[in-house]
This record gives structure tokens, C-alpha cells and sequence, in this order.
């Protein structure tokens, strides 16, 4: 499918049903759905961005709070969920939002971004594997499918875990 004119932008309250309703299409169920109003609900996203092509929401990414076992100071955020309706994957859309959500990102002085997701699509966003600073995902080891973006290096000898909102525990 070649790509259509789209906008990326900001989400406002009105947009939540039809972004909840493309980020269900997107996964084929209702979790991430779900994640996403839990999110709303406790006020715990930080950034966010749609796709939408001719008024119709067509895609969404959070950015999030996430806190580091040792405490790292600053701005510290992870991306999830990316979504693209069905019909309009692999036409640029994700990568769209995901490259402005991340400028947003470095405008809010973001330290850390981290991500849980297939290596390849995400290092062409800069992403490194986490385990390269000896930071890893608290949850279980997700080996380089968990990826980072640092401001600076701070690789240190003891190993730094990421926990993601708890709003992500609810998830199954």
C-alpha cells in the first residue's frame, strides 16, 4: 500500500475512543487498549502522538514514566504501545510518530528512553541494546529486544533496573 498524506500530532481527550479503538486493531485484542486508559487514568503519560489521514485516527505511541533501580535523576521515559490500524502498517506511520514523539523527547531534556520491541526496527531510531550500559528491564531479561536512548554515558558497574508505570503490571 503506498502511504497517504497524513498528519502526526498531539492527542486531545476527544481522541481517545478512536485511539483506543486503533490501538485494539493494532494488537488484534484489548489489552493495550486497556493499558492505555489505565495510562490516561492515573495521568501517566508523558508524550503522545497520532497518525490520522483524512480526519481518521490511524495511529498512536505513548511515552511514559519509568523509574531506574538505582535512582537515575532526570527525565526517564518509555515508549509504549506503538499502534498502526491494520490497514496502514509498514506505510511509514509508526516510524513517523515514534521520530516526533522522540524529538518531543529531547525538548522535555528525556535522559533515558527505553523500549521493549524488535531490535532491528528499533535501532533505526537510535536505540541501543540496554544491556550495553548494563541497564536491563526489571521484569525479566528480554535480552536485545530491551532498548535504550541515553543522553550521556552511563554505563556503570552495577547493573541499573528499568520499571515500567504500573499501569503495565495489569498487563497479561
Amino acid at each position: 500500500m503506498a502511504a497517504q498524506a497524513h498528519i502526526v500530532r498531539d492527542v486531545h481527550d476527544a481522541d481517545h475512543d478512536g485511539v483506543q479503538a486503533v490501538v485494539a486493531a493494532a494488537f488484534g485484542q484489548d489489552d493495550e487498549a486497556a493499558l492505555v486508559g489505565r495510562l490516561w487514568a492515573a495521568g501517566a503519560i508523558t508524550i503522545e502522538r497520532l497518525a490520522e489521514i483524512d480526519g481518521e485516527i490511524v495511529g498512536y505511541c505513548a511515552f511514559s514514566p519509568i523509574t531506574c533501580t538505582p535512582n537515575l535523576d532526570g527525565e526517564l521515559l518509555g515508549l509504549a504501545p506503538v499502534a498502526v490500524a491494520p490497514a496502514h502498517q509498514r506505510t511509514g506511520l509508526g516510524a513517523a510518530m515514534i521520530e516526533d514523539g522522540l524529538k518531543a523527547c529531547r525538548e522535555a531534556g528525556a535522559r533515558l528512553i527505553a523500549v521493549l520491541g524488535h531490535p532491528e526496527y528499533y535501532a533505526r531510531f537510535g536505540f541501543e541494546p540496554g544491556a550495553a550500559k548494563n541497564i536491563r528491564w526489571a521484569e525479566r531479561d528480554a535480552g536485545d529486544a530491551f532498548r535504550i536512548i541515553t543522553d550521556d554515558d552511563m554505563k556503570t558497574e552495577q547493573p541499573r533496573l528499568v520499571h515500567y508505570h504500573p499501569a503495565f503490571d495489569a498487563v497479561s
